[in-house]
């Protein structure tokens, strides 16, 4: 074990002990600091309450008094007196207190020990140092977070420089005291972190910021009744009950200058619901700078992916960046850390296009999906002897709601679900009949015979081929399904084939991986199909159907079995 591992050794031993005494996480975490506080300011003083301990001196009254009058009432955390005080100071004054040891000691308590539940208060080491070297904060600019938590984020900040203005809001006062007692540490002026909720009250109505900064909690309690009355909300409420993390984006908006770096989940960035208003005003306005897709489980405890949104005025191109490859992370744990950020910032400073970027003009944009994995292509080895998918004429087109409009008039048709699809073979029975809809819509949409349909969501690839006997009914596909429509019945059998082998259904499920679920018909049009995907493909399919109705067989007498 190095030297740097034991100081932590040390010190996390130290800050077990201290557990003993107080039930409240945060306040022995308060205690600790208030000592590293006191080992940075006064080493002296601590060594001299050694010494007067070692000749049996009550120590606990002065070394109480002296943080009480240095940090103020607000911020002092008093040591439970039946505490062996003498035996912390000791690992104190005896082990590092630089911002180094400080920062991972606050990264292993919050994001590694996730028993302590304190993993949503603060935000990984790294991750804060990747948000500040994206800022590039310059001598004497304004740093603003709307959501501060723990204050660790402030270390980032002051690794690299020490000359701004820091101003902040927090809605828990047991958290802000935290991150002004860290501020004390760094001697940085807290004055301007306030304890205020964003929703009710607007602190710097008229201010604007140089630099903000934001990974927001995904757990935001929003009272949605303020929502209507602001300003700053009304347009986006319903997105922000969904979303309550892009209430700390549309809220930093009105008072962005110069840069900003926001944590979002990435679902954020690509669904064609309500937020697309936020996705299209930030594109319209050129106020997108780079997207950066951040490893899988960087986060204790969340399922989700994110990624990164950087604002800033009048970008003409956006830069998109996939950090989630090995190159940028590795295991340390149960969670992944972040790795290489020199690269990742030298990628982002440079708008360098890699194997894990590209540069896209503004005008070539989709605002209905701004993640990286659109843009990034991941290196697809081009197989020998196949084609895209868009060279043999396949046309394809997404299933639509044709029912519930002004425009409905009476008309039978069968709605095609997922629910309906074959596992093989022929689809030819639906489960869900209609009676009104848009004419116009379901003669646009309704299916032919030996129509592919396939799910587009999904983990694994779902799909089936519609049957000859469906000539003359009207059955329309839902929009949770894309259609692929061949120019004979020849090479949908084929299709179809493939897409049944082991083969196809990998290349598929690659699509599937690459948008977090979702098959993009963009993506399906380069899907590689072998150039004689028809060899042999009649006779294969026959084989599919004809064990088809043998297992629909056995189904039908095992179901008899029941009674």
């Amino acid at each position: 074990m190095g030297e740097r591992e034991q100081n932590l050794k040390e010190l996390l031993n130290c800050f077990e002990y201290i557990k003993c005494y107080h039930t409240d996480m945060l306040e022995c975490i308060g205690i600790i600091l208030e000592m590293f506080w006191l080992k940075r300011h006064f080493p002296e003083f601590i060594e001299t309450l050694i010494t007067l301990a070692a000749k049996r001196k009550p120590i606990y009254e002065e070394c109480t008094s002296t943080l009480k009058n240095a940090l103020g009432e607000e911020l002092y955390i008093p040591l439970n007196p039946h505490s062996n005080l003498l035996k912390i100071l000791k690992v104190i004054i005896a082990n590092d207190a630089s911002n180094y040891t400080i920062e991972e000691f606050l990264h292993i308590i919050t994001q590694k020990k996730t028993t302590h539940k304190l993993f949503s208060y603060s935000t990984p080491l790294e991750v804060n140092e990747l948000l500040v070297g994206l800022l590039d904060i310059k001598q004497n600019q304004s740093v603003y977070n709307p959501c501060y938590g723990m204050g660790s984020l402030f270390f980032a900040i002051a690794n690299n420089t020490h000359q701004f203005e820091l101003y902040g809001e927090e809605l828990e006062s047991s958290l802000s005291r935290i991150a002004k007692i860290i501020c004390k540490i760094l001697d940085l002026d807290s004055s301007h972190l306030l304890l205020n909720n964003i929703l009710t009250n607007e602190s710097f109505k008229h201010q604007k910021f140089d630099k903000i900064i934001c990974n927001p909690p995904l757990n935001s309690h929003i009272g949605a009744q303020f929502l209507k009355e602001d300003k700053r909300f009304a347009t986006y409420e319903s997105l922000i009950k969904t979303y309550p993390e892009l209430l700390f984006l549309i809220h930093s908006l009105f008072y962005l200058k110069d840069k900003g770096v926001f944590i979002l989940r990435t679902q954020t960035l690509l669904k064609s619901s309500l937020e697309g208003k936020l996705r299209e005003r930030l594109c319209e306005e050129g106020l997108i700078e780079a997207i950066i897709e951040l490893p899988k489980n960087l986060f204790p405890h969340q399922t989700h992916d994110f990624s990164i949104i950087v604002l800033s005025q009048n970008n003409d191109a956006i830069l998109h960046i996939n950090a989630n490859t090995s190159h940028f992370y590795h295991k340390d744990g149960k969670y992944n850390r972040l790795i290489n950020l020199d690269d990742l910032l030298d990628i982002y400073r440079n708008k360098r296009t890699s194997e894990h970027s590209c540069l896209t003009p503004m005008r070539d944009i989709n605002p209905h999906d701004l993640t990286a994995a659109a843009y990034v292509q991941k290196p697809i080895q081009k197989a020998q002897n196949h084609s895209p998918l868009s060279t043999l004429g396949i046309q394809i087109f997404r299933g639509q709601r044709v029912y519930g409009g002004s425009k409905d008039e009476k008309i039978a048709y069968f709605d095609l679900g997922i629910a309906d699809f074959t596992d093989f073979g022929f689809c030819y029975e639906f489960s869900t009949q209609r009676f009104k809809g848009d004419v116009h819509k379901i003669h646009k949409y309704s299916l032919l015979p030996y129509d592919i349909a396939i799910s587009i969501r999904g983990t694994t690839p779902k799909f089936t081929i519609l049957s000859p006997d469906i000539k003359g009914s009207k059955v329309v596909p839902n929009a949770g399904i894309i259609i692929l429509r061949a120019k004979n019945p020849q090479t949908a059998i084929g299709i179809y084939c493939y897409l049944f082998s082991t083969q196809g259904q990998n290349a598929l499920a690659v699509l599937y991986e690459k948008n977090l679920g979702n098959l993009n018909p963009t993506d399906l049009e380069q899907l590689p199909i072998p150039n004689n995907f028809s060899k042999n493909a009649k006779e294969t399919f026959d084989k599919i159907q004809n064990y088809a109705f043998e297992l629909k067989s056995l189904q039908d007498k095992l179901q008899k079995l029941r009674g």
